[in-house]
Order: structure tokens, then C-alpha cells, then sequence
């Protein structure tokens, strides 16, 4: 089922105008996020980041066309789903920069748990240097071929590194390494998506006496030996990493551990702990 416009209906029942700029260059955005004991915590978050990028990208939106809490637990509940979900909520790009523009929102099973010995990042992809790269647009294909052949050859996720080595995030996620009993993470300056989960991690981290750092940081920086790596991504919140060519990191790690668990009991309260 699809929720459009406060209504559910069919698969098939949306229909969308050939007129529409999501045909001609993918012009569009997306948002995924999860529910957390059932609680769509991260929705407003998620909202909000839409509407800052249609506004910059020129893609009309229509702020009475988004979704509730109240929306989204009646997806659920069309679909059956009796557990925690996976939302897509999906912006196309109107047939001109004012009007046109169709929002919907389906819901998906979780995906699989993280492996028990932590995700395997794998083979480095280029880094998006474009006007997009700050932005969950629907022109995505490089970051899906590079989840998918690196899936191809077992591993969990990969990460995009500019030319001269700066790392930025990985295909769908966002990276910290823990270094020193510290966070470190690429910065939010245009060139990473800005993930609301990552987000939620640089918020909450120093309450727990964890400090973050923003930086710039390089895979070919032999200083750079961190004892923790774990990843970010709003369905599969904070996920350690075990390995990493041929580093092995404990998965979680102590710090990583304490934010998980700091993390997971706020996003299953709905954000109130």
C-alpha cells in the first residue's frame, strides 16, 4: 500500500505525470527511516531535511502533503506490519519549480541485523564532488552501484573517498572512528549527506562525556588508527564495524557500545529519555 495525500491506496493506484522532472534527470528526494518500538521517533527530523533541500533544489512542495505520526501508523497498519518498519518517503520533481510535484510514503520489513562481528567495509568508491552531494536526491545511482558490487563481493558496505584520500561516508551511511576514547567524523561542509542519525550521535554523544569532532580525516594518513569504527544510518542506527582491510575493531567497542545503548532507549521512548 502507498500513502499519498492522507489517503492509502493500491501500489498501483499513484500515478504520476510523464510531465514530471523525475523522468527527464532523476530530479527528486527521497527520506528512509524506521520506526523505533513502533514510534516513527526520527520523522520530524527527517520532514525537516526534506523540506530545507526542496526549498534549495527549487523542487515544489506542498507542506499540507506530508506525513504524521498518525500517517504513518495507518500505513502500518494497511500493510499488516505488527512490528517495528522501514519507511521510503519519496518527493518526484514536479513538472516545474512551483508545482507538480508528488509525496509518498511506503513501508518496508527491516532489513537483516548488522552481523554479529560487525560490518565489513569494503572496496573505496569516489566521492561525489557535485552540487548533489549534500543532498538524499534521487540521482543515487553511483552510491547503489557501489553498495551492490561491493555487496557482490561480501561485504557489508563501502566507503567514498575524494582523490586525495579524504573519507566522507559510506554509500548509505555515515562514519566515526573513535580515537583517543573521542568521536571523530568527517564534517558537515556540502560534500556528505548530513544523516539525521549521524546527527542524533553528535547531539547525544557529549551528554555522555564522549567528545566529537568534526574534521576532515585521510585514509592515506598513517596517524589515523582508531580503535573503534562504527557507522550511522537512520534504519540501522549505530552499527560497529569489525574490520576494515586488514584492521579488526572490536564490534561494538566500549564507546561505541555506550552509545548504542544510550541512542536505542531515547529512539524507542520517542525521543522524550
Amino acid at each position: 500500500m502507498i500513502w499519498v495525500r492522507g489517503r492509502i491506496v493500491a501500489d498501483d493506484a499513484l500515478q504520476i505525470s510523464v510531465l514530471d522532472r523525475t523522468f527527464e534527470h532523476g530530479l527528486g528526494l527521497f527520506e528512509t527511516l524506521r520506526t523505533w518500538n513502533r514510534r516513527p521517533t526520527l520523522l520530524p527530523r527527517h520532514l525537516d531535511r526534506l523540506r530545507r533541500a526542496a526549498e534549495q533544489l527549487r523542487i515544489p512542495l506542498v507542506p499540507d502533503h506530508l506525513p504524521t505520526a498518525d500517517d504513518v501508523r495507518g500505513l502500518l497498519k494497511a500493510d499488516g506490519r505488527e512490528g517495528d518498519a522501514m519507511l521510503r518517503i519519496t518527493l518526484s520533481g514536479g513538472i516545474s519549480e512551483t508545482a507538480g510535484s508528488t509525496l509518498w510514503m511506503r513501508s518496508f520489513p527491516l532489513p537483516d541485523a548488522a552481523p554479529a562481528a560487525g560490518m565489513r567495509l569494503g572496496p573505496v568508491g569516489p566521492a561525489r564532488d557535485d552540487g548533489l552531494a549534500g543532498y538524499k536526491s534521487l540521482n543515487y545511482w553511483s552510491n547503489r552501484l557501489l553498495y551492490e558490487n561491493g555487496r557482490a563481493e561480501g561485504f557489508d558496505e563501502c566507503l567514498t573517498i575524494a582523490p586525495a584520500g579524504a573519507i566522507r561516508e559510506g554509500s548509505r551511511t555515515n562514519i566515526f572512528l573513535v580515537v583517543g576514547g573521542g568521536l571523530t567524523t568527517p564534517p558537515r561542509d556540502g560534500r556528505i549527506v548530513p544523516g539525521v542519525m549521524r546527527g542524533v550521535v553528535v547531539e547525544r554523544a557529549p551528554r555522555l562525556g564522549i567528545a566529537v569532532e568534526e574534521t576532515a580525516l585521510n585514509l592515506f594518513d598513517r596517524r589515523l588508527q582508531p580503535e573503534e569504527v562504527f557507522l550511522t544510518n537512520a534504519v540501522r542506527g549505530v552499527v560497529p564495524v569489525g574490520s576494515w582491510g586488514d584492521a579488526r575493531f572490536p564490534a561494538p567497542g566500549p564507546v561505541t557500545g555506550r552509545i548504542q545503548e544510550d541512542l536505542n532507549a531515547w529512539l524507542e521512548s520517542g525521543g522524550t529519555t
